[in-house]
């Protein structure tokens, strides 16, 4: 119970951060220069947490339920597969163009359609999947996971709040939108945590799990938010420093804290 517990906290901090960014542009503008750095840092921590937490404890995990590592592999790439799908498709709906000073292409952040509002939703439903597999591996490796959460979905919802003050929406309307999309990953991920806690034993049940989320952590943070972080060319160097501090970040989290089985 008391885990359910911290993981409906750490849930509730997801969506508070997310609707700090969604609230941002209506308070204050974050130039895309800041938006891009957070982004790096971002894409560091997920990359942290991919391999010195998540891989690690995923192939730990299969390996105690008998799985070997082919097994590990195929949930692996079936996570990142599933990501890269939905990815995809979302792409193909993607309507309108960038508003980043220095992009010369048609790369977008924009959410412009409704099949690209779901395309983005089931993106995010995945990512509580991700995250309440994570917590399953220890509530120091889920609070890792939470932290590289929170900033992501803080620059998406930043990003999606400052299309909608283009669009024709009343701000009512905006917020309820912004917060039902905000509201996706955390219920997700508790729907999915509730049910996988209910299994009476779970010994060598989280490995495929875990593995799943690795996936489609690796998806995210390699083809998603670290080529975002480096699309503003004048600061690649801004870019690759947080990226590597965010890194380094776990990696110190994993050497002063190390996470015994």
């Amino acid at each position: 119970m008391e885990a359910v517990a911290t993981f409906a906290l750490y849930s509730v901090l997801l969506l508070v951060v997310s609707m700090a960014g969604a609230m941002l542009p209506r308070v204050k503008k974050l130039s895309d220069k800041q938006a891009h750095l957070l982004m790096a840092l971002s894409a560091g921590i997920f990359l942290g947490l991919l391999f010195f937490l998540l891989l690690p404890e995923a192939i730990h995990e299969c390996e105690d339920g008998g799985y070997d590592i082919h097994q590990i592999m195929y949930a692996i790439v079936a996570g990142f597969v599933l990501i890269m799908t939905v990815e995809m498709l979302l792409k193909h709906r993607h309507m309108g163009g960038c508003s980043c000073e220095c992009c010369q292409d048609n790369h977008s952040h924009r959410i412009t359609s409704m099949s690209s509002f779901v395309g983005l939703s089931i993106h995010a439903a995945c990512d509580g999947l991700a995250l309440a597999a994570t917590f399953l591996a220890g509530e120091e490796v889920g609070l890792i996971a939470t932290v590289g959460m929170c900033i992501h979905k803080f620059v998406v919802l930043f990003s999606l709040s400052t299309t909608m003050i283009l669009t024709d929406y009343t701000r009512k309307q905006a917020v309820v939108r912004l917060l039902s999309f905000a509201l996706i990953t955390p219920v997700a991920g508790i729907v999915f945590f509730l049910a996988l806690s209910g299994i009476s034993d779970l010994d060598g049940l989280t490995g495929i799990p875990l593995a799943f989320a690795a996936g489609t952590f690796m998806y995210v943070a390699m083809c998603d938010i670290l080529p975002e972080a480096y699309h503003r060319k004048k600061q690649d160097v801004g870019s690759y420093t947080l990226v590597i501090a965010g890194i380094v970040l776990i990696l110190l989290f994993t050497i002063l804290f190390p996470h015994s089985h």
